[in-house]
């Protein structure tokens, strides 16, 4: 395996905060690029917390170079400008319009440097009636639809919509944005000229359910299947019979050959009816610890899990031989794991950095290397309060 990375060379200047543009721009750095973040004075990413250093801002961060910078500054505004001429790749994910006020929006930047690739990360998009309106992952959720399929699977009448911890928006459409820039870089390599991409996080969030945009449409709409946790002697399984193949192999297990003639259960209604086929099955699993009910539907070649506690994927075997985690180490926390890029490459090492700076951290480092400052005009910047 190589230590050669596909984009190394490439330098990302990085204005995101909080998820989504983070977890972008770090899966950038894992595959080789370069990435300085800039940071506002005082605070920094939300992230980091009152502490200036929180478990999850390394998870979305380490590796990144930090700078600090007031673009509310002139000053600012015009370091921040020296750095992107020097950069290939630009991610931020303010709301539409902020970029502007400073100047450093795509088009104040695209004539002077037209191979930029840029990428705009926001709730609704760069247009439209909610281009104003601020999005984090909860308030996408809910414009999405999203919330709306799982209310509608509630049992209890008030059908109220789920509560999430999980920031399913921030994630899915930070990967997003990670595909389109190489995609843009691609495209830049080949035929010449930069790109503006305007990611959206409300997009992003309807390409979670296909099948129930589509169903939406129809007068008549085709059942889509809502599989159900059937319970054990100490927990729970989840066990999906999807296939004809998969529900013979289910019945043959259960010694239940009556199911297979069962008009509730055959192909087609059988989605509708997934709820009394997992009554059927518990009659059979609740006999059974979880372990039994895994190794008998996974050994019948039947889809099968029992449900993972989060401390136990550190020391999962399957964590373990994909890698899925990274140790890193940082003064606050000491050493800890982080997820590492969900895709193994055959000939690179994609982990990620095994650190995170510090607010500011790389200020003399970046000005002075990159911009080829003097120690002078730094200390000029810091006293005019542009950096801390």
């Amino acid at each position: 395996m190589s230590n050669d990375k596909p984009l190394a060379g490439y330098t990302v200047i990085d204005f995101s905060a909080v998820y989504a543009g983070p977890i972008c721009a770090r899966f950038l750095l894992d595959c080789g690029a370069d990435v300085i973040k800039i940071e506002p004075p005082g605070i920094g990413d939300l992230t980091r917390g009152a502490g200036g250093m929180t478990p999850a801002f390394v998870h979305f961060n380490a590796g990144k170079r930090s700078l600090a910078i007031d673009l509310k500054t002139p000053k600012g505004q015009q370091l921040a400008r020296d750095l992107i001429r020097q950069a290939d790749i630009v991610v931020q994910n303010f709301r539409p319009g902020i970029m502007a006020r400073f100047g450093l929006d795509y088009d104040s930047l695209k004539e002077e440097q037209p191979d930029l690739i840029y990428c705009s990360i926001s709730g609704f998009g760069q247009s439209g009636p909610w281009v104003d309106r601020a999005a984090f992952a909860p308030i996408v959720h809910a414009a999405s639809g999203f919330d709306s399929v799982f209310a509608a699977g509630q049992d209890d009448a008030e059908k109220r919509p789920p509560n999430w911890e999980i920031m399913v928006a921030d994630i899915l459409t930070g990967a997003y944005a990670f595909g389109a820039i190489q995609t843009a870089l691609l495209g830049r390599e080949r035929f010449g000229g930069g790109e503006h991409l305007d990611v959206s996080m409300m997009d992003a969030m309807m390409t979670l359910i296909p099948a129930q945009l589509q169903a939406a449409q129809m007068e008549e709409p085709l059942p889509i299947g809502r599989f159900y946790p059937v319970k054990t002697q100490d927990g729970f399984v989840m066990v999906t019979p999807i296939s004809n193949k998969n529900f013979e192999s289910l019945c043959d297990l259960l010694q239940r050959p009556e199911l297979l003639e069962d008009p509730r259960f055959v192909f087609g209604p059988r989605t509708r009816h997934f709820r009394e086929l997992a009554a059927e099955v518990e009659k059979w699993s609740q006999t059974l610890t979880t372990k039994q009910c895994v190794d008998a539907f996974n050994g019948a070649g039947i889809p099968c899990s029992d449900y993972v506690e989060l401390d136990e994927l550190f020391t999962h075997p399957q964590s373990l031989e994909r890698e899925s985690f990274s140790k890193v180490s940082v003064e606050q926390f000491g050493e800890f794991l982080i997820q590492t890029l969900p895709v193994r490459f055959q000939w690179m090492n994609n982990k990620p950095a095994d650190w995170a700076a510090e607010l500011g951290q790389h200020n003399e480092e970046v000005l002075g290397g990159v911009l080829n400052l003097s120690a002078e005009e730094i200390q000029q910047l810091r006293t005019e309060k542009v950096i801390p």
